[in-house]
């Protein structure tokens, strides 16, 4: 009973979006969380990220990541020495994360996410200001460059750690000198390291908006190294605050033209960037998910326009951004674009995945979009922009590896090289197959024309690595399967499919199954799993487990596997349920059958 649904069910070809340009990446916080618990307890006041996180993010392309810190954490005293191995070990667990984010091919930025403060015996001091019962300044711009040539000195030998970020959204700074604090702070580090990048926020909440009136008319650091970025954040909501207490509706009352409010609040920032002449960046910008509501804030799915038209306008002005915000503690954060347990994307990923850098490959399983690793042997889509001089597609078996000019070159983390076999090739997608016997770990792949590389990215190989294909070629809803019916007498009927076009829809819908007193088998087709045994799948239907009869590859065209399973009676006139499979452990993206 092994057939195959490629026929039936293409391989999904995507419109393509506006070409986007320069990096994109995203916040990823935690180690700040529980600031009124200094210095606080690991894994209860706050946490570091585990190697699944950068692993996700960077096979997504989104490789440049903002890692959020606590100044009073890393150094337990102003102008004291680096906090490290104590209890906690806070500089060690960021090291962790360095490492893990270098495995995953990605790109660090250290933020201390502290406003332009520290904390002084339970009281927050604003740099250069008075504070305390005593009336006197505890801590200053000096103890500040004092940090940053400490950290310079523990990461400046790091390629993995592109920049630091010097303080995040300092504000209400009283008598201090942003201005004069920050230029300290870059001359404090270009002591210890010549050349990294340094991120220099804007004063008032770094808001791009009201940057020149917060910040002066012109340009004010100088660096020998000429590397650093004017680093702003935009948020969407009324007051700026990226809180969102108000509704959709709320907001479009008070601005009739809100699905452009992000262009026009990006427009100060980008004119005085290219007034001065100099590199700019937009650290933090987010919108509520369109899921359930949380926290008093109201989601809504047109939000996404609204981020869609600010990062067309990020891409036109040529400037890098890093989504606010992603991390394991976030759970129903609205604004959050953790995965919900690593096999499903939040609402914003999409539209984000739409403004990735032009020169960028990002590759993902062809059954379901979403998931961060790769097997091989497995069917996947990589995409990005002028991929391909045109259209076309393999006409013959075995597959080739060249299409036209076209190419697909994968190093796998062994250092071996080979060439992947193509089904297709467009300027915005290729889909191809992941050489049998890519070693477990980073590989990189590069997009060839005539020879000479046109687009690069990383996939991150796994022995297994389970998706499951749908009838509408986008990895949710119906399931690509078929049922076959065991009559009581043994006869075996031929294939049923579980879906049928609907042409007033524009798109496949469910066929219920029934079972009319015959055993029933469900066949469905997948990808990733093509070594596994039937001992090695659990698959669940509605709340039950089902048993399995056959897992494992489908024998007819490369790249596609198949799991049959014997649907009990008990199931008639459940209607829809889900269909959740699980290789070795590993969960595939769920998918739906309909039962009369």
């Amino acid at each position: 009973m092994h057939r195959s649904l490629l026929p039936a069910v293409a391989l999904a070809v995507c419109a393509g979006a506006a070409q986007a340009q320069y990096v994109r990446g995203v916040n990823i916080s935690g180690a700040e969380f529980g600031n009124g618990n200094i210095p606080g307890t690991f894994g209860t006041d706050y946490t570091f990220q585990s190697a699944p996180t950068f692993n996700y993010f960077s096979a997504r392309g989104l490789n440049v990541m903002r890692i959020e810190v606590l100044w009073e954490r890393l150094q337990a005293a102003p102008h004291g020495p680096l906090a490290a191995g104590n209890p906690n070990d806070y500089l060690g667990r960021l090291k962790q994360d360095v490492a893990w984010a270098k495995a995953a091919g990605a790109k660090v930025s250290i933020v201390l996410q502290n406003y332009g403060r520290y904390t002084v015996n339970h009281t927050q001091c604003v740099l250069d200001n008075p504070c305390g019962t005593g009336g006197t300044v505890q801590v200053t711009g000096a103890d500040l460059a004092d940090l940053w040539s400490k950290m310079a000195a523990v990461f400046k030998d790091e390629d993995a750690v592109f920049a630091y970020d010097i303080m995040n959204e300092p504000h209400d700074m009283g008598v201090a000198n942003w201005n004069q604090i920050s230029q300290q702070v870059v001359n404090a580090i270009r002591l210890v390291d010549s050349n990294k990048l340094i991120m220099v926020p804007g004063n008032s909440w770094s808001n791009a908006t009201g940057w020149a009136q917060y910040n002066g008319a012109t340009s004010w650091i100088s660096d020998p190294a000429g590397n650093f970025w004017y680093e702003a954040h935009e948020y969407f909501d009324l007051d700026y605050s990226g809180t969102y207490t108000l509704s959709y509706d709320e907001e479009l009352a008070g601005n009739p033209d809100i699905e452009n409010i992000g262009v026009t609040r990006l427009a100060p920032f980008t004119q005085w960037c290219v007034t001065n002449n100099v590199k700019c960046y937009v650290g933090e910008y987010g919108i509520p998910n369109a899921g359930p509501a949380a926290n008093g804030v109201m989601p809504d799915a047109r939000w996404l326009k609204v981020l869609d038209n600010f990062l067309t306008a990020l891409d036109a002005a040529g400037l890098p951004g890093t989504y606010w915000a992603a991390g394991e503690w976030w759970h129903d954060y609205p604004l959050s674009i953790q995965p919900v347990g690593f096999a499903q994307d939040r609402e914003q990923l999409q539209t984000l995945l739409d403004h990735l850098q032009p020169d960028l490959l990002r590759t993902a399983s062809a059954a379901a979009s979403y998931g961060y690793n790769v097997a091989p042997n497995s069917l996947v889509a990589g995409y990005g922009h002028q991929l391909a001089p045109g259209v076309d597609s393999a006409t013959t078996t075995p597959l080739p590896t060249k299409i036209g000019d076209t190419e697909v070159r994968v190093i796998d983390s062994a250092g071996a090289t080979a060439m992947a076999p193509l089904l297709y090739v467009s300027g915005r997608q290729i889909n191809y197959v992941v050489p049998m016997g890519a070693a477990a770990g980073l590989a990189k792949v590069n997009v060839l024309d005539q020879g000479a590389t046109v687009s690069s990215g990383i996939v991150l190989v796994t022995p297994t690595a389970p998706g499951m294909f749908s009838a509408n070629s986008d990895g949710q809803g119906i399931a690509a399967g078929y049922i076959q019916r065991v009559k009581s007498d043994g006869t075996v009927t031929d294939p049923e499919l579980i879906f049928q076009y609907d042409a007033s829809q524009g798109k496949r819908v469910a066929v219920p199954i029934s079972f009319n007193g015959d055993k029933v088998i469900l066949e469905m087709f997948g990808t990733g799993f093509d070594t596994a045994t039937r001992s090695d799948a659990q698959v669940m239907v509605g709340s039950g487990f089902v048993t399995v009869d056959y897992a494992g590859i489908q024998g007819t065209y490369v790249g596609e596997d198949q799991i049959n399973v014997e649907l009990p009676n008990s199931l008639a006139g459940a209607g829809e349920v889900t269909v959740q499979v699980w290789i070795q452990g590993i969960p595939a993206n769920p998918v739906t059958v309909t039962f009369q």
